[in-house]
């Protein structure tokens, strides 16, 4: 399962098992967070990993 998030507020952007980019994502929601305003930035930087 894939769980992308904001950065900021940690509203669950994307939720699911289809393999998505950060920047796909961020582009759904034309680059800002729906929940806290701000402006979304696609990064790798943290990412885990859960089994």
């Amino acid at each position: 399962m894939l769980i992308i998030t904001c950065g900021h507020c940690g509203y669950v952007l994307y939720e699911g098992n289809e393999l998505k980019t950060p920047d796909e994502v961020v582009r759904e929601y034309s680059g800002v967070c729906p929940k806290c305003g701000k402006i979304l930035k696609p990064s790798v930087q943290n990412i885990r990993i859960l089994k």
